[in-house]
């Protein structure tokens, strides 16, 4: 879970320094996550520019939803959202086990594109069993 927020921490980071370098400026994407029909209670979501040369914007899902910066263009849309692990006696907390089928993250098959002055408001539903 820690190394999940730092990952989006990091990230979100990036996309701040590019900006500040004046580079294409961020805009606002929002959007619904559901799994099975219901609302992914929580998860991360990574809009990842399709040819991979630019800043991915990445934030939280929570209650099935999301609000993030990214940059304009096509992207590749990756979502993560893990289950809770048994706490270790030895090691404490686990990371959980993926409630995510890779082809929503590891083998990504979702799109969007993010385009300056529009809405750029999206709606990802997922099924748990390919």
């Amino acid at each position: 879970m820690r190394l999940r927020y730092c990952a989006v921490f990091f990230l979100l980071t990036a996309s701040v320094l590019v900006v500040g370098c004046g580079g294409p400026t961020p805009v606002d994407v929002t959007g619904n996550v559901t799994l099975d029909g219901q609302p992914l209670s929580e998860g991360d979501i990574i809009f990842e520019a399709a040819d991979g040369k630019v800043t991915p914007g990445a934030g939280p899902i929570k209650e099935g939803k999301f609000a993030i910066k990214a940059l304009p263009g096509a992207k590749k849309v990756k979502i993560n959202a893990s289950k809770p692990a048994k706490p270790d006696p030895v090691m404490g907390s686990l990371p959980g086990d993926s409630i995510i089928p890779e082809q929503y993250n590891l083998k990504t098959k979702l799109t969007a594109d993010v385009e300056k002055g529009k809405p750029n408001e999206f709606t990802f539903d997922l099924k748990s069993k390919p």
